[in-house]
């Protein structure tokens, strides 16, 4: 290694580069193995972050140390907080968030000596860690009296402080649940609830507010929060008071959620990102089905590739924390909008009960009992059932709503199975049933698609299922798929080609119009001596116009056009293509495509390319490549 410079010169240099990424000065410390000369000075590394620099040239430091050094000398980067910067909090909270083992007793030991801002940021840090805990157990209050007691005993200055924009009279008059006329929830129970979640530090849910709101007027409660929730929205939605929204969409209905669904677009539209993706987040720490469709709509339909981000990590981290892979968690919260298996419910309207069923293109039948009479809509309520008056309206507007939550199901699930074509997803028999055979919804949204039995990604038997769940083989045998059956959509190389033709013409006699254009699905196959390379290069010398691939780039299949390479990130194998071409003024000859791994969620954008690493072509599904190949082909010239 060259003679080494002055270090804290070297370092500042570094942070210029953490900062900025200013080539020059890359190139110029670029002779230098920064992390093995960081770490043979660690005690001048540590002096450096202690140095009268601009703020943001230190927090690059702290980072570079803590975060790509990884150094765990907690007790050296806590005296930080001596300095009671906001700031440098927020860096040293994402370092540490995880890491309470190592620093708890660290800042306990420090706390009497801080100002009174960092001890009421280590008491929220505390809390934080408290909750994590207890997120798995249940905190239980013995009667409406141990609630007033604990709030009473635990509710902080600094707390309440944070909600005095909220005006009380909405939260006054809050009454027990069961209880009496003027039984109502003591304002400092409120209080209490509303001031520490206006206080943590990251969105979670806290144990203890979570029993107590089961002892309220779940009616007269949610209507406080809408209130209070207004005048947040009213005041301009401002981001420093942003935490109003946990109680809000933790605690709140299907019509609120509805509403921050709405305000998620609005906050994007007007370019409030931070406010959208925390709000993002927030619905993946509420977790209810309802909840994580509007994540899983953001994850498939929307075009912004950053909060798609943002969905796909709280998606990914709910399906984590319950063993199972996001695709699986998205089969388990489809919708059936109350429909058994058979696609009916029963609805009671107190004087008479009423049978609905759900037909294949989404209408209903309703038969009254009562009256031995079948409909095509919920009827008005009587005179006699007035009591049920409210309930039966309720149930009547869901109806009416009912086609515009399907055709989103529709465009949601369209995504997936297109997904589901290209990747070759695989089912076993138990879950295929039970997301689209039980499932009326998806049975009828699905009716016009082939699926698959396979043995080692081998097609055994094709299939469909009919109206009411039989699975119908293109002989017109009713199939039972051996119980570990592995269940893929079928792609057409799959299948010979008269039954290919065969499965057309009966969708066409009857009718059938798929939810997608699988049958019709471009054809390009391998030869096995080409599967054993990790690149194609079939097409070398062929002259193309990369414009003409360019113009299929979707929010799906993102494409990045370079000096001599196309790339193309498709979220649908979580695989990049890189298309390596020469280019002889306007001419552009191919020379090689080959597959690289691609992280999900990974911004095209801001990726370092080339990627060098190569897949093995066996291992990319046959189906994907062939539509990457028609891509190609259809760019000739």
């Amino acid at each position: 290694m060259s003679k080494l410079p002055d270090l804290n010169t070297l370092f500042d240099y570094y942070c210029e580069v953490y900062i900025s990424s200013d080539l020059e000065i890359a190139e110029l410390i670029e002779k230098y193995p920064m992390e093995k000369t960081i770490r043979s000075y660690k005690k001048e590394a540590f002096a450096f972050m202690k140095n009268d620099m601009p703020l943001k040239k230190r927090l690059a430091w702290i980072n570079i140390l803590y975060t790509e050094c990884k150094f765990k000398e907690y007790d050296i980067l806590l005296d930080l907080l001596r300095e009671n910067s906001k700031m440098i909090r927020r860096t040293i909270e994402k370092i540490i968030l995880d890491k309470e083992k190592r620093t708890r007793q660290l800042l306990e030991q420090l706390y009497p000596q801080l100002e009174e801002e960092t001890r009421n940021w280590i008491k929220q840090l505390f809390k934080y860690w408290d909750n994590m805990r207890l997120s798995k157990t249940k905190i239980k209050f013995k009667d409406h009296q141990a609630i007033i007691d604990y709030c009473a005993k635990h509710i902080e200055l600094y707390c309440t402080q944070q909600i005095l924009w909220l005006p009380p009279k909405p939260y006054t008059r809050i009454p027990w649940a069961n209880g009496g006329e003027d039984d109502f929830i003591p304002r400092h129970v409120i209080r209490y609830i509303l001031g520490e979640y206006m206080t943590v530090l990251r969105p979670i849910r806290l144990v203890a507010c979570d029993t107590m709101v089961t002892y309220f007027d779940q009616e007269k409660w949610l209507a406080a929060l809408e209130q209070l929730f207004q005048v947040w929205l009213d005041d301009g939605a401002e981001a420093k008071k942003r935490n109003i929204l946990l109680p809000y969409c933790l605690y709140g209905n299907d019509a609120q959620l509805e509403q921050i669904r709405s305000l998620i677009r609005e906050w994007v539209k007007s370019s409030r990102k931070a406010l959208a993706g925390f709000t993002l987040g927030l619905l993946g720490v509420r977790a209810t089905p309802e909840a994580l469709r509007i994540l899983d709509e953001w994850i498939e339909l929307m075009p912004d590739n950053q909060f798609r981000r943002e969905a796909l990590k709280s998606f990914g981290q709910v399906a984590a924390g319950k063993g199972i892979t996001p695709d699986e968690l998205a089969d388990r919260i489809i919708p059936t909008f109350g429909f058994n298996q058979s696609g009916e419910k029963e609805i009671d309207y107190g004087q008479r009960s009423m049978r609905i069923t759900l037909l294949p293109d989404f209408s209903i039948s309703v038969f009254d009992s009562s009256r031995q009479k079948t409909s095509r809509s919920l009827p008005a309520p009587l005179k006699s059932e007035y009591r049920e008056k409210d309930y039966i309206d309720k149930l009547r507007r869901e109806q009416a709503d009912m086609p515009k939550f399907v055709n989103r199901q529709r465009k949601v699930q369209k995504k997936r199975l297109e997904k589901a074509l290209k990747n070759g997803r695989t089912w076993t028999a138990q879950e295929w049933q039970a997301a689209i055979t039980d499932n009326p919804v998806m049975r009828f949204l699905t009716i016009g698609l082939i699926w698959g039995i396979y043995n080692d990604d081998r097609l055994l038997v094709s299939f469909r299922h009919s109206e009411d769940g039989k699975l119908i083989t293109l002989s017109g045998k009713e199939l039972i798929p051996p119980k570990d059956a592995a269940i893929k959509l079928v792609h057409p190389m799959e299948l010979a080609n008269d039954i290919l033709d065969k499965w057309k013409e009966y969708l066409e006699k009857n009718n059938i119009e798929p939810l997608l254009p699988q049958l019709s699905a471009p054809i390009y196959r391998l030869e096995e001596k080409d599967k054993q390379e990790d690149a194609i290069i079939r097409y070398a010398g062929r002259m193309f116009n990369p414009y003409n691939i360019l113009e299929f780039e979707s929010k799906d299949l993102v494409m990045r056009l370079e000096e001599g390479v196309l790339y193309m990130a498709d979220r649908a194998v979580n695989a990049l293509v890189q298309l390596v071409f020469k280019q002889t003024e306007d001419i552009c000859t191919i020379q090689e495509l080959y597959f690289s791994p691609f992280e999900e969620g990974t911004d095209l954008k801001y990726t370092q390319l080339p990627v060098n690493e190569r897949l093995p072509l066996s291992s990319v599904p046959e189906r994907y490549i062939s539509g990457i190949l028609d891509l190609l082909v259809n760019a000739f010239e």
